[in-house]
């Protein structure tokens, strides 16, 4: 088992790494389109050379000066050239390869993943994600403990009542909440409950905001975030808990004197669980993807605000889409790894990484 959590773990980092390289490579490929305003435009260009992205060079002799001031020198499409009278400063893109091995050198040895270059210039992009991971690893987490309990509930009260009007009413609410995209979930809720009833706040309050409002802030993106999640783990549990109800093994626990629900807990639910727990830790990353858009409606400072921002077209702030893509891809990449590992710890038939 150790051997088998070392290698997928080392998998995970070359994933990653594969990852990381590839968006490195396009977001470089794609054109640059730096700030319209002059000092700002400065300002870029510094901090692209800092990055190791750009090369910046000083012109002094008056011939290669002239020439430039011409446009008859052979500069980059993407050159930027600051005038100062007596001199000229140059600043060119460097070749892909190079400013790829600037940036990875800079991530390994010093985990620096660059300033922001457009979200908050010259700030440390990954201070700029540390910052916004509280607010959405708490809204994530209030929505795992709203929709797993939810969906068992759900799930086994429609699984006891199959085809009775109580379970019929539980299929609507799951094919409704399926078909139905995030937005128009949380679109529907704001306009309901914040703008019609006026119950809820239409936005997320700000970081300085305590107590009873900034907790009741999360009602809405906990609901329009974990509701979908709650019809798919509703939907799942009644179909895995429908057919073991029909099992022999559980008819014979009934015999033996177990009540009904005491069959349900003990012996239906445990031989249910493979197929659920998978589900569950999958769902987490979903609702990950999820916030991103849930954040931009609500007006959530979280991190999927931040990779939105980040992405703005033709806008691109390099260094905060990969630091912001690498948190999400680590996520993604250890769910799968501990949903392979609970197969083993739900059902202890099941040996990961066995040899015949």
């Amino acid at each position: 088992m150790a051997k088998y959590i070392l290698v997928r773990t080392l998998w995970v980092f070359i994933i990653l790494f594969v990852i990381l390289s590839l968006t490195f490579v396009l977001l470089n490929l794609a054109p640059q389109y730096p700030p319209a305003d002059e000092d700002q435009r400065e300002i870029w260009y510094a901090q692209q050379v800092r990055d190791g992205f750009m090369s910046r060079r000083v012109v002094t002799d008056a011939d290669e000066m002239e020439a430039i001031r011409s446009e008859e020198a052979d500069l980059h499409d993407n050159a930027f050239v600051v005038d100062d009278d007596d001199r000229l400063e140059v600043f060119e893109p460097v070749p892909v390869g190079e400013s790829y091995r600037n940036w990875l050198t800079n991530v390994l040895t010093e985990f620096n993943w660059g300033t922001s270059t457009r979200v908050r210039v010259n700030v440390d992009a990954f201070s700029i994600l540390a910052n916004r991971i509280p607010v959405t690893a708490q809204l994530n987490l209030i929505a795992l403990a709203f929709y797993i309990p939810a969906g068992f509930g759900i799930g086994i009260l429609a699984a006891l009542k199959k085809n009775s009007l109580v379970d019929n009413l539980i299929q609507i609410f799951i094919m409704v909440f399926l078909s139905l995209p995030l937005f128009v979930v949380m679109t529907f809720f704001l306009f309901i409950f914040g703008y019609q009833l006026g119950w809820l706040d239409t936005a997320f309050p700000a970081a300085t905001v305590r107590g009873t409002t900034r907790y009741l802030a999360f009602i809405l993106p906990v609901l329009g975030l974990s509701l979908n999640t709650v019809a798919g783990l509703t939907r799942l549990t009644r179909a895995e808990l429908t057919e073991v109800l029909t099992s022999d093994f559980l008819l014979l626990a009934r015999t033996k004197g177990l009540t009904r629900p005491q069959s349900v807990v003990r012996h239906a639910m445990r031989n249910s669980m493979v197929p659920l727990v998978p589900f569950i830790i999958f769902s987490f990353v979903g609702l990950l993807s999820g916030s991103v858009v849930i954040e931009q409606i609500y007006g959530i400072p979280g991190t999927g605000r931040v990779l939105l921002d980040a992405m703005t077209p033709n806008n691109y702030d390099h260094n905060l889409v990969l630091v912001t893509l690498a948190f999400y891809t680590v996520i993604g990449l250890f769910a799968i790894l501990i949903v392979d590992l609970t197969y083993g710890l739900v059902d202890p038939r099941i040996r990961m990484g066995a040899k015949k």
